[in-house]
């Protein structure tokens, strides 16, 4: 009997803990991917030009980035089941912030809000699944967590663009309130309880320094690609941003506990992924921002039509996850990354080629390529930034690398519009025509190489005995 119930425990720990929590985590990763979708739909009905939406999206990415260095700190202080409850009740509530929406400026706090309760579900859920299971069983149950995580992508354009279509862009958030419903049901249930491990006190100094680094930069190098605000104020956030940043390093090296540590990135191989790697992972959120522009404004498709092009590229990601690792354990993950650098910019150039003609198996195909290299370059970064880091800095580097990660894909977004505003003013044509658009894919693919400098400086044999870690990688695509 004994055994019979010691079997369930652990059975629970491997496998039905890592679904109910990947599930929660779900809304995260399908509200990310299906509301750049409605983007164009949510422009018309609020009267705003449609580049104006990118606030919808930055919001919730610049709030997440300045969350997410308490994650730790908060599942150690009140317990990861409980904060996870927590992050699930209140993601689910600012979804139906959005759906009530009745103005643009309440839909954006509406997705800040979302974006802070978005931040603790997966770096918490990891906790939970990594403290419920032995050592050898980590890799298993990580596989299990994230197989719901990367249905959010897949299933995000293609059903967030028929849920557009056929009902609203607000129904888009009730699906997350769905999920939301069933998780506060279950997690209780079948996820046993993570005792609180005490620990320090937050960092608070740390944090404000750290937080309002991340935002003033990513803020207002968005305020100055749209023009929000005065020139002086965009740079006057920037600069701010990177003053508090100079400062949290200064402070950091001072305070035994520091809410974000940036000690690892003395390795060389932390700094090439997680500083170098920014020009690289801020493609992720800017590519498919830039395709919607191209899909809808001009080429006058519908939502449906256009998420399903990019179900293609979501596809090719999923593949690319599983085939980078015997690739890597050939030639090194060095020389894969500089290789795969190439054949990355390379996809991001073929999309200027997208014409309102072109085929759509043709557009697909190009899409579900430029998934898989995008894929396997970023989970190639994640395994060569464990390179040489002691076992007590894992924590750490784990943390450093989802940071950056989010990070990037805020500043990506700013880019993106950035590009388009600069080619209008150069073109002096102020619409969303193919002829404007096309060009930043070039910008893009050429921005992304300058991820090479970082990798070109690494030791050739690096990453080789390296290739099979970090079976968590994948989670924060």
């Amino acid at each position: 009997m004994v055994d019979l119930i010691r079997g369930r425990k652990l059975d629970r720990g491997r496998t039905i803990a890592p679904l109910i929590v990947g599930a929660a985590a779900f809304m995260q990763a399908f509200d990310a991917s299906s509301v750049l979708v409605a983007l164009p739909t949510m422009a018309a009905e609020f009267g705003v030009p449609v580049l104006s939406m990118n606030m919808v999206v930055v919001a919730y990415l610049v709030a997440a980035t300045a969350f997410l260095p308490v994650c730790g700190w908060a599942a150690d202080r009140y317990g990861a089941r409980r904060m996870f409850l927590v992050a699930v009740a209140g993601f689910g509530l600012a979804s139906l912030g959005c759906i009530l929406a009745p103005t643009l400026e309440w839909l954006i706090a509406a997705r800040a809000f979302e974006g802070c309760m978005g931040a603790l579900l997966l770096p918490i859920g990891r906790i939970i699944v990594l403290r419920g299971v032995d050592r050898d069983d980590f890799a298993g149950a990580l596989a299990i967590l994230t197989l719901p995580v990367m249905l959010g992508p897949l299933m995000g354009p293609t059903l967030g663009g028929l849920i557009v279509d056929l009902a609203s862009w607000r129904w888009l958030f009730g699906v997350n309130i769905v999920v939301a419903i069933i998780g506060l049901i279950m997690v209780p249930r079948f996820v046993d309880a993570v005792p609180s491990q005490g620990g320090t006190a937050l960092d608070l100094p740390g944090l404000v320094l750290i937080g309002g680094g991340l935002v003033g930069v990513s803020y207002g190098l968005t305020a100055l690609a749209r023009g929000l605000m005065p020139l002086a104020g965009a740079l006057g956030l920037i600069g701010g941003g990177i003053v508090c940043g100079l400062l949290y390093v200064w402070h950091c090296r001072r305070h035994p506990a520091p809410v974000l540590d940036f000690s690892s990135l003395r390795l060389p191989a932390v700094l090439a992924t997680n500083v170098g790697g920014l020009f690289q992972r801020q493609m992720v959120s800017a590519v498919p921002f830039l395709l919607m522009m191209l899909f809808q404004p001009a080429f006058g498709w519908d939502a449906a039509t256009s998420g399903g092009l990019l179900f293609a590229g979501a596809l090719g990601a999923m593949l690319g996850r599983w085939l980078m690792q015997p690739i890597v354990a050939r030639v090194g993950v060095r020389r894969f990354l500089l290789v795969n650098s190439v054949l990355f910019a390379a996809t991001l150039a073929g999309c200027a080629s997208f014409g309102p003609d072109t085929p759509h198996l043709a557009i697909m195909a190009l899409l579900f390529v430029q998934g898989m290299v995008r894929a396997a370059q970023l989970i190639g970064m994640m395994t060569m930034s464990y390179q040489g880091v002691p076992d007590k800095e894992f924590g750490s580097v784990s943390t450093i690398a989802s940071v950056s990660q989010q990070f990037a894909l805020s500043v990506g977004i700013a880019l993106a519009v950035g590009a388009l505003s600069a080619l209008q003013a150069f073109y002096g044509d102020f619409t969303l025509s193919r002829e404007v658009i096309s060009p930043a894919f070039l910008l893009l693919g050429a921005l992304s190489m300058i991820s090479m400098f970082w990798y070109w400086r690494l030791p050739d044999e690096m990453g080789r005995r390296g290739a099979a870690m970090a079976p968590d990688a994948g989670n924060d695509l």
